[in-house]
């Protein structure tokens, strides 16, 4: 008998991925999104994931093993402008999915972020008390809660910050740096923001043994260590192969205009990861290492003057 995964939110970056890496191991997989993608294969179902009834009849007919959950305004900013968006994309159709997956018996994976807490502690353990700085952390604690309301047995999954290049599209730190790169302006980078990272392959992996594995609660997955956003993105740069003195230090906070607050320590032990689960989890430099090497599997070798045009 096959295994069926659906996953909502599976034409973003972090569902892209997912989608490949599923296929790779067994999993027969369905994407529930509001608009399909030409890079992916797999079954594609136009769902409204605000809307109650258009997901409990994706959920019906797909009839799948589990349901993973990555769809979410996940923009901090844009999170602090349209709330109400927020609210019923991050929490209302968190527990939606939930509903429809517990009545049906299915195993449900939400993803949540270190944004529940307000990073002045120097780490934070999944027994820690949340305390969100900015809208987009409030609705994901608010559905962190509704989720394990509806289902009980749910798992939720804490992630800092996720490092890669896309399938498709969506919200990538890589791509994003790299196209303003490509224009080779100065960007600032705050040196007091410390995260945790993860890259998208290992995270899959992580989240299909979830699928599986009969754990429930709450898990943070990321790389051993953390390191700071600044020197995250001058090595990146560096790998890239643009010039790191593009990437300028923000040493203080400071008021931008647009810019809503962010957590300063995104520092988040993965100690219940390394007992619970047996995809070893990497550290940063691993992580932005194999993140490159599946990028000259998929793409080839690449340089800073290649023109982007066929």
């Amino acid at each position: 008998m096959s295994k069926k995964l659906m996953i909502f939110g599976g034409s973003g970056f972090v569902g892209g991925n997912m989608t490949k890496i599923a296929q790779q191991n067994g999993w027969e997989v369905y994407i529930a999104d509001n608009r399909p993608h030409p890079n992916l294969e797999a079954e594609w179902w136009m769902v409204n994931i605000t809307d109650k009834n258009s997901v409990e009849k994706a959920i019906a007919a797909v009839n799948p093993t589990a349901v993973v959950n990555v769809a979410a305004i996940a923009d901090i900013d844009q999170a602090e402008k349209e709330k109400e968006l927020a609210h019923k994309i991050n929490v209302d159709g968190a527990r939606y999915v939930a509903e429809s997956c517990v009545r049906k018996g299915i195993r449900y994976v939400f993803f949540s972020s270190d944004a529940v807490f307000d990073g002045e502690s120097s780490r934070y353990s999944e027994d820690d008390q949340p305390a969100p700085v900015n809208y987009y952390g409030r609705t994901k604690l608010e559905a962190e809660r509704a989720v394990f309301r509806a289902h009980p047995a749910a798992v939720v999954i804490r992630i800092s910050l996720v490092v890669g290049f896309p399938v498709t599209g969506g919200n990538s730190f890589f791509a994003n740096l790299e196209s303003k790169l490509k224009l080779g302006k100065e960007i600032l980078v705050p040196t007091y923001e410390i995260r945790t990272p993860v890259d998208v392959l290992t995270l899959a992996e992580c989240v299909l043994e979830l699928c599986e594995n009969g754990f429930s609660g709450v898990i943070h997955i990321g790389a051993t260590d953390s390191v700071s956003r600044y020197d995250l993105t001058r090595e990146v740069t560096r790998r890239m192969g643009y010039a790191e003195q593009l990437i300028k230090p923000q040493d203080m906070p400071e008021a931008i205009p647009g810019r809503a607050p962010r957590h300063k320590n995104g520092i988040i032990s993965v100690a219940r990861a390394q007992r619970i689960l047996k995809t070893r989890l990497l550290s940063t430099e691993e992580s932005i290492q194999r993140a490159f090497n599946e990028r000259l599997l998929v793409d080839g070798p690449k340089r800073v003057d290649e023109e982007d045009t066929p």
